[in-house]
């Protein structure tokens, strides 16, 4: 990027600076998306993308010219040849004309991309600052409300935890920066922020903390009527998320179910007395319902993505430097060989540890199972192929038929299956196991804080919780108590509790927690507020599961509805049609290249796909991510195998 800099610098920085007054909206739209640039940078780099884009665009339209546009003549556009030097030339103008046409088309599409991208940014930024705010505010309410810290103490604090706090808490790290680096003052730092930020809540936000500050208030009780606030913002959002998430259901079954299936059943009664309908049969099963719904998932996931990665800031080793001032005596010979062997020992037996106990490793990671099951299908689909059709002929699509691509479809799905099916259940088994730990999170936080209420200190108290019912969570809460009563640092012992979860609620809890117990005495209030939090957290993903499973539901109903259709097409109107043009009904002249079989398996291949781009789309609604949505799609797909294979 320092050579493109450079480059663009040099080309259009003078421009730029000349004209910079014009960009004045965009020098405040880079500044609220965070892009990191300055505005005369970003102008020269979109200038300069602009015209490579018109270069690329311009050879691309002269070789199509040349190419494509070779053959027409000037009488051919009305153009008359009493011209001679249009006549001589006209191939050539005719490409320099296509040329410039893609190199102005280009270069506007590429400048109003550059000039789109921060504005976009922008907004995506608001979106994550408006979504993480709610649990930002929680963190500041039960640190002050501890009253171990100041503000400014709190909000660093915050700052240093931005990657579990979310975009809010980046922006608060902003504010520290500022004081911290620049030396502004709270009330200046609030200010800039506020100009900064692109979310009008956190800017709100600022400018009521500016003035409670300035007027000496009560920090805490605003702080605690912003975090109520945000709270029922969030199930008032949470409602109309709901409502626009039903749109979207309709959306999807009218123009990617019902809408192909109209089709399809108009395209098949075509296809009987006119043979070109099937193209776009084809068109519409192999083209149309794929890309359409990749598209509707992409909208969608602008929607529900909020299934953030969690970091693993946690899986670090830390080298004991103590007694490093104390010298060491010389070992005996080769102590440092065998040094080296056990380490060499405890990596592998590491290593055999996963290797013995696989189901573990899955359950905490279902990815890693992929690194069996996506070999073993190739392996087996290249051995069933292999044996039952000619590889090598499969390159040329006019040299097998129905039969082959039967052949082929069973084999594909059987290897979908090996993918698929292994991968589903250790994700199910997780995602159980999470959704279990999350609901019994705050019935763990309430009975710490009623024990600690009674004047006993955190790390008996967590002994103490073991007696209450907390489910799932008893196993980690005695691995926590044993790495306390081996000597672990109760903060360190949390950090491990939480890793081994590793849910984004206990993520925050946790970290909330630690942070109070360095800062404050009054542990049990933070206890109340981190249990509040999560109390209102779960009720939140109650609302939304039992809402979306209606959603799901639905996608279900309309695939069926779908299935059935097309299988009524292929196992009943199909074969009823007269075999030849002379059994034809008197008045309807039949195509006499009509294939049954081929349109069978096109039915087939359609509620294949079908079935799969619907079990995506489910799993989006229904959980927010699209690998949930893997169980729906083999579902869906071995309904309409079962049916096209043994009742066709």
């Amino acid at each position: 990027m320092d050579i493109i800099d450079s480059a663009a610098h040099f080309i259009f920085g003078k421009y730029v600076r000349k004209n910079i007054d014009r960009y004045e909206d965009q020098r405040l739209l880079i500044r609220k998306a965070g892009l990191g640039m300055l505005i005369e940078q970003y102008i020269a780099q979109t200038y300069f993308f602009s015209l490579a884009m018109a270069v690329f665009a311009g050879l691309i339209g002269l070789l199509a010219g040349h190419y494509f546009l070779g053959n027409v003549r000037p009488y051919m556009l009305g153009v008359g040849t009493e011209i001679p030097w249009i006549w001589s030339n006209f191939h050539l103008l005719i490409s320099i004309g296509v040329a410039v046409l893609f190199s102005v088309i280009t270069s506007s599409l590429t400048y109003y991309i550059f000039m789109s991208i921060p504005e976009i940014q922008a907004n995506v930024r608001s979106t994550l600052i408006n979504q993480s705010l709610p649990h930002t505010t929680a963190y500041l309410y039960a640190m002050s409300h501890g009253g171990g810290m100041n503000l400014i103490d709190i909000m660093k604090s915050l700052a240093q935890n931005y990657y579990v706090y979310g975009a809010a808490a980046e922006e608060v790290g902003y504010i520290v920066k500022d004081m911290e680096y620049y030396g502004t003052d709270l009330l200046q730092a609030f200010d800039r922020a506020g100009q900064r930020t692109p979310s009008k809540k956190f800017k709100d936000f600022l400018d009521g903390m500016t003035s409670i500050v300035t007027s000496g208030g009560d920090v805490t009780s605003y702080l605690k009527a912003k975090n109520d606030q945000y709270r029922l913002t969030a199930t008032k959002e949470q409602k109309i998320f709901f409502e626009t998430l039903s749109v979207l259901a309709e959306v999807y079954i009218s123009a990617f179910v019902a809408g192909p299936l109209f089709l399809i059943t108009i395209l098949v009664v075509l296809g009987l007395v006119n043979s070109s309908s099937a193209s776009i049969l084809n068109l519409i099963v192999y083209v149309i319902i794929p890309i359409g719904t990749v598209i509707f998932l992409l909208l969608l996931n602008s929607l529900t993505n909020d299934n953030p990665k969690i970091n693993d800031f946690y899986v670090v080793e830390k080298k004991l430097d103590v007694f490093s001032h104390v010298a060491l005596i010389e070992g005996e010979p080769g102590e440092e060989l065998k040094r080296k062997k056990m380490q060499k020992y405890a990596r592998i037996a590491k290593f055999m540890d996963k290797i013995i106990h696989p189901f573990s490793l899955f359950a905490s990671n279902p990815s890693y199972v992929l690194f069996i099951t996506v070999p073993v299908s190739l392996v087996y689909l290249f051995h069933t192929v292999n044996n039952s059709i000619n590889v090598a002929n499969i390159i040329y699509i006019n040299s097998y038929n129905v039969l082959t691509v039967s052949i082929l479809d069973d084999r594909v799905f059987i290897a979908l299956i090996i993918l698929l099916v292994p991968y589903v259940i250790f994700d199910e088994l997780r995602t159980h196991r999470v959704n279990q730990i999350e609901n019994h999170i705050p019935d763990f936080l309430n009975n710490l804080a009623s024990i600690n209420e009674a004047g006993i200190h955190l790390v008996d108290a967590i002994v103490m919780s073991m007696q209450f019912k907390i489910g799932i969570l008893h196993s980690e809460v005695t691995r926590l108590v044993n790495d306390i009563s081996w000597g672990t640092k109760l903060d360190d012992a949390l950090k491990k509790f939480e890793f081994r979860i590793r849910t984004e609620m206990t993520r925050r809890i946790i970290n909330l927690i630690i942070k109070a117990n360095e800062a404050t005495s009054d542990i049990k209030s933070v206890l109340t507020i981190a249990a509040h939090d999560a109390d209102i957290q779960r009720q939140l993903k109650k609302e939304r599961n039992a809402e979306m499973f209606v959603y799901v539901f639905i996608i279900y109903i309309a695939f069926m509805v779908f299935l059935f259709i097309v299988y009524i097409l292929a196992a009943y109107f199909l074969p009823a049609m007269p075999a030849s043009t002379e059994s034809a009904i008197s008045g309807l002249s039949l195509s006499t290249t009509f294939d049954l079989e081929k349109y069978t398996l096109l039915f087939f291949h359609a509620a294949m796909i079908q079935g799969f781009c619907s079990g995506l789309v489910a799993g989006k609604m229904g959980s927010g991510n699209i690998h949930s949505g893997y169980k729906h799609s083999i579902m869906m797909m071995s309904i309409a195998y079962l049916l096209f294979t043994f009742f066709i």
